[in-house]
């Protein structure tokens, strides 16, 4: 079993590789794509069917 530091550091790394693909130019598709993996990485919940600014974290 991960450790939550381990599996802290995955979401990370999943946020910055989807990060860097999103920086490359890729189409709006791809990005609104990467865009809902880095999200889910962030919030390491899946948060696609919630609704659209309900989280009051990213008003800090």
């Amino acid at each position: 079993m991960l450790s939550t530091d381990k599996i802290s550091h995955a979401f990370r790394a999943i946020c910055e590789e989807a990060e860097k693909l999103k920086n490359q130019g890729v189409s709006d598709e791809v990005s609104a794509g990467l865009a809902t993996i880095i999200s889910i990485a962030k919030h390491q919940n899946d948060i696609r069917d919630a609704a659209k600014g309900s989280c009051t974290g990213h008003n800090k």
